[in-house]
């Protein structure tokens, strides 16, 4: 099948709402506040939109549903004044003090929508830093769910409808029992571990340790024990296990075949080496100015080691 249909939309919209986001009532007794962003380039993306927030409001929780397109973004950061991008937004700072639930639904349907805006958005870099910073210790549940607008299919080299049927089949195979048993056959390789090697015949040799750190499991459902240890977060489709390594730690070099990085393009044959948990050089056969304007656009540790992901 390709596309899904009303009746799954339905279905999934009622499971992710109420088992996947635990959504309906907050600790104190009133009722979660929930924000829904999602592309509007794409009808079933906003079909399914609409399907999140009317589950939403059945279990009695507030909404606030945004749309966005890459083209939209792209014309905010040409339009709006230096001085302007370097003030805080007030009503992203109000959001992120207030909502129980932030959940984004679609791609950027432009590829490169962020083109020779690296400069500008260098200066918005310190405010979303701050406004992870604010979600994260009010543990605001969080849903990244990626659906299949059209305009995001060339990120990947993929035709549009197959890239489509992918991933609508992804999304079905997301709240399964198969996918949790395969999620916790890497969990228990990982669990109790201590260094990890990463080799490949293309020259990855890249090795970190893992001591100490616990692997995580994303099978779209947000747990009592997730919220427990501060994992509020899902990404649909869903499957993956992934770790911290230890941050000074990682040494050696990996390579990527292929990488899409959203609003700056493409890279074939990305070269990452690590010394001691940083990027110290990196090389591309392709698209290599698509990462150097990446790693301008962003502040902070941007060049450190961060996941493991399988």
């Amino acid at each position: 099948m390709l596309e899904l249909s009303n009746r799954e939309m339905r279905r999934i919209a009622r499971f992710f709402v109420t088992r996947s986001m635990r959504i309906g009532r907050r600790p104190d007794g009133g009722y979660d506040a929930v924000r829904i962003l999602y592309n509007a380039t794409d009808e079933s993306c906003e079909r399914m939109a609409f399907a999140v927030e009317e589950e939403c409001w059945r279990v009695g929780a507030h909404t606030l549903l945004l749309t966005e397109r890459s083209r939209r973004n792209r014309l905010c950061y040409r339009i709006k004044p230096r001085k302007s991008l370097k003030e805080m937004n007030p009503f992203a700072e109000a959001l992120a003090k207030r909502m129980d639930v932030s959940i984004y639904l679609g791609e950027p349907d432009d590829p490169l929508w962020a083109r020779g805006l690296s400069k500008k958005m260098k200066l918005t870099a310190p405010h979303s830093q701050k406004l992870h910073e604010i979600i994260d210790r009010r543990k605001v549940r969080w849903a990244y769910f990626g659906w299949p607008v059209p305009g995001a299919a060339p990120a990947y080299g993929c035709p549009v409808k197959k890239f489509r049927r992918i991933f609508f089949n992804s999304v079905r195979k997301s709240f399964t029992k198969e996918l949790l048993e395969l999620c916790n056959y890497y969990r228990r390789a990982l669990e109790g571990g201590d260094k990890v090697e990463i080799l490949a015949n293309d020259g990855t040799e890249l090795s970190f340790s893992i001591r100490g750190r616990p692997p995580l499991i994303d099978d779209g459902v947000i747990s009592q024990e997730d919220i427990a240890r501060g994992d509020v977060g899902v990404n649909i489709p869903s499957g993956e296990v992934f770790i911290a390594p230890l941050e000074t730690t990682a040494n050696g070099i990996i390579r990527f075949e292929h990488v899409a990085i959203p609003g700056f393009g493409k890279l074939e044959g990305l070269k990452l080496e690590f010394k001691d948990g940083k990027v110290v050089r990196y090389e591309a056969d392709r698209g290599r100015e698509n990462f150097k304007r990446f790693l301008e656009a962003n502040t902070g540790e941007k060049d450190r080691i961060a996941e493991l992901g399988i």
